[in-house]
């Protein structure tokens, strides 16, 4: 019988291993406002990114007028490991800016929220490795619908 710590060293390898082969897929669409050109690293926001200690990444979604939810998820697997993530409305106000442990009360290695009657135009997104041992490999999802 396999060991616990022999099986997190399993799983870590996996992801480290199969992240750069999800990267790209095409099982998601971004929300894109006409005429918009989109991050080669947004053109599938279900991919997996990589991030290290102290590095923001930036994405992107076009909420389209109407809208009811936008939809936001972070996930990074590994709760010993810390992300932020900043939100900022399309007229360039900091809509929230969330730790792991905000919205849950526990440190989970995840953000999730949604953001109600969100404001039409192209949303910006901020995530930050605030707390982050060599690279760590995170999935950002934002939908609105």
């Amino acid at each position: 019988m396999m060991t616990y710590n022999r099986i997190f060293a399993l799983m870590l390898a996996l992801v480290l291993i199969v992240s750069p082969a999800f990267a790209g897929s095409s099982e998601c669409g971004v929300n894109t406002a006409p005429g918009e050109n989109v991050l080669e690293n947004d053109a599938d926001i279900c991919a997996f990114y990589s991030i290290q200690q102290g590095e923001t990444k930036h994405h992107s979604a076009y909420v389209p007028s109407g809208s009811s939810t936008l939809f936001v998820n972070l996930d990074w697997f590994i709760p010993q490991q810390s992300l932020t993530l900043k939100i900022i409305s399309p007229s360039g106000s900091t809509y929230a800016y969330y730790h792991d442990t905000d919205l849950g009360g526990d440190k989970d290695a995840q953000i999730r929220t949604w953001i109600s009657s969100p404001e039409a135009g192209t949303w910006q997104f901020q995530v930050y490795g605030e707390s982050v041992r060599d690279a760590q490999s995170y999935s950002f999802e934002a939908k609105a619908e």
